[in-house]
């Protein structure tokens, strides 16, 4: 199949997200059970979500006593979420809206205890522009809260398959992806502490997964370009 252009991979998702009312499933993904035994153990009540898809992470953070402010660029996932919500009663603990996150992000310095990010970084952003992400994720973190992501990584069965568009990133069946080494983490960890760099598998595939746990640790320094790594 031709590669999509990166300008039509929203379009893409919108398709996908229109088809299918629970594309990833409806329970929790494996990852958000994690993250919320984290959350727990660090006092986390305010939970920023970006890319949250059709919310099967959200609502069940929002179940389980979480206040949370997701973000999707998918507009049929957030009128999706937004349903889901209102039908479980969870509309007053969930503020949905959409957003790409290329853009700043529409809240003040120090506004959420955490971020949760499912497979969202290895979408089709370049290195700068996940740091770029990353760095605003400090920006609305409070001091000492913590980010977790989740990413495809290099041991995943489709690393270097299909079609190579750029950097680390590879088109399969339509969907673009920029899989990391633990290396490429490290280096995009500038302002944070690195709590945890984990692997976990999921999904029929399954998907090969680095899960990053991070803690917003001082200030952020200027912006340096991240080196990038060597594609073969």
């Amino acid at each position: 199949m031709e590669c999509l252009p990166k300008t039509q991979q929203k379009t893409h998702w919108e398709e996908v997200f229109s088809k299918k009312k629970a594309f990833f499933g409806e329970n929790p993904s494996a990852f958000a059970q994690k993250a919320l035994e984290l959350f727990r153990g660090q006092s986390v009540h305010t939970l920023l979500e970006l890319g949250c898809g059709q919310g099967r992470d959200t609502l069940f953070f929002a179940r389980n006593g979480l206040r949370v402010t997701a973000l999707d660029y998918a507009e049929t996932a957030v009128e999706s979420l937004q349903k889901k919500a209102a039908a479980d009663g969870l509309a007053s603990s969930i503020l949905i809206q959409a957003q790409d996150v290329r853009q700043p992000l529409p809240f003040p310095t120090a506004s959420f205890d955490a971020c949760y990010c499912h497979m969202l970084l290895c979408m089709e952003f370049s290195t700068d522009e996940i740091a770029s992400i990353l760095g605003e994720i400090h920006r609305v973190l409070r001091p000492g809260g913590i980010a977790l992501y989740s990413v495809r990584s290099n041991f995943d069965k489709h690393y270097r398959k299909g079609t190579h568009l750029r950097e680390e990133i590879y088109e399969n069946s339509g969907f673009a992806v920029h899989f990391y080494t633990e290396e490429k983490i490290r280096k995009l960890a500038k302002g944070y502490e690195i709590m945890a760099i984990d692997r976990i598998q999921e999904g029929n595939l399954p998907r090969d997964l680095f899960c990053v746990t991070l803690k917003r640790n001082g200030p952020l320094p200027q912006h340096q370009p991240i080196e990038r790594e060597k594609t073969f």
